[in-house]
């Protein structure tokens, strides 16, 4: 029986009573696990794409998705890089017998199985990201992935004095008691001051500091959405908001991306069919693409989360780093011109980008309900943020070092964004089929590869000439052969000399990575002629 027939039965037989209030994913899950189990699945059986399943039952991919990687986990199926996703071997020991003994480690008598305590969502956290920074570990090695300053950019010097002054002028013990659930009086002063100069006003109620803003996407999605709500993203968008928003088990829709960011016919017909909780949206030098939202878009957005009702976090990330021109108004100040849209978004931000990562220090800003709120629910996660990060980054932003901070790194980040486009341009030029996007600020530049090629593979490559970068299909809601030609390139944390010699050891590698996939190909024609041969 082929995977038409199994799912048409599915669509026919409707929800039973007892699968009336699963999960679409889980009734996905049950019936290929017994398809399998009684035999109309054979052990070889080509199974469907996410994307082609997802169109014929009419669901999100991501949805999709999810059903596949707990068949993966179960042993049912397994999937292989350019051929798909089939029936696996090992499905047949797990019909034999229960599933839990199946798949249970063996371990010494007495001695707690943690993996079998583990949720689903957990099984699903381990990720090829985990290995990078194994893989780049050597001093020879350039790393393009990871998302993170350069170390040479640390204010280190600035801050030591801070340091000593606060501790030699009699401050050293209150730097050590707790903070106020919201922020630090002073830093929330001069973060307000800061958020002023670049046109985003923001009243004392609307404002709680955080520790980074990742703590932020917890918090707001910790806040509003519930199991099987819908949630808007760009696609592709960033991977740990990704994982975050399926933790809560979202049911996330994407929304795709071109030269000027969100594409606003996709949102409206998603906000006309899903009704989402909310939006999220990074406008300035969108993670992974480096895309940056034009004003026009900007308003477009903003008209249709008012039509809708829909509210918006605004992830500005990277928002201080411009190379080069003004910067667009926030979706926040925006918002406020739009009669009723002045509570439509949350605005978030963070200092680990432009100072250091270390710093995990960021603020959200939104309507006085929706902070009261999330400052509660950021006493259940942390209780506060750190008051000695807090008091330091007072003093450095007081003392306007954070204004020159801002300055020195752009000049220097905006050259190694403008060599490593250089690079790319002389690296890749006899490669018309390899594109990539031209970032105005922030970190990241999104490579495209040839169709038909995988990142994976291309890393393998890429690890043999010392040079890493992140794989782009982590970045989409699902990662299918569609998503597997992308890449992420970090330029801000090398040197100019460094990103010239990576770009080009990377070109090494694809070349080599090409001309071994056309080997590949070329055997697999001749073997399919002489197939064809023996059979006429």
């Amino acid at each position: 029986m082929n995977w038409q027939d199994v799912f048409s039965a599915m669509l026919e037989q409707g929800p039973s009573e007892a699968s009336a209030s699963m999960y679409v994913y889980a009734r996905i899950v049950e019936t290929l696990k017994t398809a399998i189990e009684d035999g109309r699945m054979k052990v070889g059986d080509r199974l469907p794409t996410n994307r082609e399943l997802a169109a014929f039952l009419k669901v999100d991919r991501s949805t999709v998705a999810r059903a596949y990687l707990e068949l993966a986990q179960l042993g049912f199926i397994a999937s292989q890089v350019g051929r798909g996703t089939f029936v696996s071997s090992s499905s047949v020991a797990s019909s034999n017998s229960s599933i839990a003994s199946s798949l249970a480690p063996q371990l010494p008598s007495g001695e707690l199985n943690w993996l079998s305590r583990f949720s689903r969502y957990a099984d699903g956290l381990s990720s090829s990201i985990e290995k990078l920074p194994q893989l780049a570990s050597g001093d020879d090695f350039i790393s393009f992935a990871g998302g993170i300053p350069s170390q040479d950019s640390y204010p280190s010097d600035d801050f030591q004095k801070i340091v000593l002054d606060l501790l030699g002028g009699g401050r050293g013990a209150s730097m050590f008691d707790y903070s106020p659930f919201a922020g630090e009086p002073d830093l929330r002063q001069a973060v307000t001051a800061h958020l002023a100069l670049r046109g985003i006003a923001v009243r004392d109620q609307e404002l709680l500091i955080l520790s980074g803003s990742q703590q932020g996407i917890d918090l707001v999605a910790n806040l509003l959405i519930n199991p099987g709500d819908h949630v808007l993203v760009e696609e592709p968008t960033y991977f740990w908001a990704i994982s975050n928003f399926k933790a809560r088990q979202a049911q996330l829709i994407g929304c795709p991306l071109d030269d000027e960011g969100i594409d606003l016919a996709a949102v409206e017909a998603h906000l006309i069919r899903y009704q989402p909780k909310f939006i999220y949206v990074m406008p300035n030098s969108q993670n992974p693409t480096g895309i940056t939202m034009s004003l026009a878009r900007r308003r477009g957005l903003l008209a249709l989360a008012r039509k809708y009702q829909t509210p918006i976090l605004e992830d500005d990330f990277s928002g201080d780093l411009v190379y080069g021109g003004e910067p667009l108004p926030s979706l926040r100040t925006l918002a406020a011109e739009i009669e009723g849209g002045e509570n439509i978004v949350i605005y978030q931000g963070t200092f680990s980008k432009a100072l250091c990562p270390g710093i995990r220090l960021g603020w959200l800003v939104g309507p006085q309900e929706v902070i009261d709120r999330l400052s509660f629910a950021k006493r259940t996660s942390d209780l506060a943020t750190n008051s000695m990060v807090q008091v330091i980054l007072t003093e450095f932003l007081q003392k306007g070092l954070y204004h020159e901070h801002l300055t020195r790194v752009n000049c220097i980040y905006g050259q190694r964004r403008d060599a490593i486009l250089a690079a790319l341009d002389q690296e890749f030029k006899s490669l018309p089929e390899v594109s990539w996007t031209s970032p105005t600020g922030g970190l990241f530049i999104w490579l495209t590869l040839p169709k038909g090629t995988s990142n994976r593979d291309l890393l393998e490559f890429a690890v043999a000439e010392k040079v890493v970068f992140s794989p782009g299909d982590i970045c989409f809601l699902d990662a299918d052969d569609d998503s597997l030609n992308y890449l992420r390139l970090c330029f801000i944390q090398n040197s100019e000399p460094k990103i010239a010699e990576g770009i080009k050891r990377l070109a090494q590698a694809l070349s080599k990575y090409l001309a071994h996939l056309a080997k590949e190909r070329l055997a697999h024609s001749v073997r399919q002629r002489r197939n064809e041969h023996v059979l006429i």
